[in-house]
């Protein structure tokens, strides 16, 4: 019984001090940045790659059914032309 007597008066003692900390208004009331929230955008913008000036000239796919079969086969026989990376 005397436990259950010194547990309650624990708990009402703590419910009273830890009454005290709190307050009626929010803590961060006023204090947050207007650019709160914009590190996705600074993210995404930093992983980008902008294209260069040869990859943005070469944006014309013509629809031709002929071409399409074979970039197609070339996939298959893994005969794709290797980028060169020296026009970047």
């Amino acid at each position: 019984m005397r436990t259950h007597i010194k547990l309650s008066i624990g708990c009402i003692v703590s419910v009273l001090v830890l009454g005290g900390c709190a307050t009626s208004k929010p803590a961060l009331e006023g204090q947050l940045n207007p650019a709160l929230g914009h590190a996705v955008d600074a993210n995404k913008a930093a992983h980008a790659v902008a294209p260069s000036a040869a990859q943005k000239a070469n944006t014309f796919i013509p629809a031709d059914p002929m071409r399409a079969q074979q970039a197609r086969q070339n996939y298959r026989n893994n005969t794709i032309a290797k980028p060169n990376r020296d026009e970047q």
